[in-house]
């Protein structure tokens, strides 16, 4: 049933002379809505829009043709580095245990798929300098940086605004319990492109510890959210409702009730409280 607009009370007219409410109290949004919805955009404008998850197949070829299309229009000196080379210099250096992660991992369970320009793969910490050799001589023009949980390679070519190296592949370790399980568990084989991905809980599971992350930037944690709700949206009646909270669980003690939350805020159009 649609919902009422909310009736003209003096908290939703407009303030007579100087006196306004608290931009974002409730007055201030209860006014807001009353005079956005006056020349709010035709529902019309939002028809149309994908309703399904295209599948990691399709997913991992628009993402790849969209950034090699950025590539060549804006960076072309930044090296054409994508997910299946990365993958095949993985797996001919006989690395077994590895997933995509980030974009290139859960983009299958999107309905419109975006793109991203590095590459994150996350392997078993016994594995990381068999990983790491075979990324080094593939690209030996690479920075690399190592840290204890992840070795970036970055760019020379391709710089930011400040003058730095742009990542362009993250060779990850498992730094939480959740990734160890994920790395464990929660890694399906998709059938057309032999490509080693999270399941659609662990994807989840992924975004969400990402949006509650302490040291994530608010940049960040915005488009981590934007992406757990389409996936949510369009893999509702997909998701097992049992994996994820007990993977969720596994990112802080809280995290099987919160995810569960989140999910409802998902479907509901509802703000995040990231």
């Amino acid at each position: 049933m649609p919902q009422a607009a909310a009736p003209r009370t003096s908290l939703t007219k407009k303030p007579r002379g100087k006196r306004l409410p608290v931009m974002f109290s409730p007055e201030w949004l209860a006014w807001r809505r009353v005079e956005i919805a006056k020349q709010d955009a035709p529902p019309e404008l939002n028809e149309g829009e994908p309703q399904g998850p295209v599948g990691h197949a399709y997913g991992i070829r628009t993402t790849t043709r969209l950034i090699r299309n950025y590539r060549e229009l804006h960076r072309r000196q930044a090296m054409d580095i994508t997910p299946q080379p990365v993958i095949d210099v993985l797996v001919k250096a006989g690395v077994k245990k590895w997933v995509l992660m980030g974009l290139h991992g859960y983009v299958g369970y999107l309905a419109d798929p975006r793109t991203t320009q590095d590459v994150d793969v996350m392997v078993a910490p016994s594995e990381r300098k068999k990983a790491v050799k075979a990324i080094r001589t593939a690209w030996p023009t690479l920075v690399v940086q190592e840290y204890s949980e992840v070795v970036r390679f970055r760019d020379p070519n391709d710089l930011d605004h400040l003058g730095n190296p742009k990542p362009t592949i993250d060779i990850m370790m498992p730094w939480g319990k959740f990734q160890q399980t994920i790395l464990k568990d929660y890694v399906i084989v998709d059938k057309a492109t032999k490509h080693r991905i999270p399941r659609l809980e662990a994807a989840l599971v992924a975004k969400y510890a990402a949006m509650v992350s302490f040291s994530r930037s608010r940049e960040k944690k915005e488009y981590d959210a934007g992406d757990f709700r389409r996936m949510v949206k369009v893999n509702r009646d997909q998701i097992d409702l049992v994996s994820l909270r007990q993977l969720a669980a596994q990112v802080w003690e809280q995290g099987a009730d919160e995810i569960e939350r989140f999910l409802g805020i998902a479907m509901s159009n509802e703000q995040f409280v990231l």
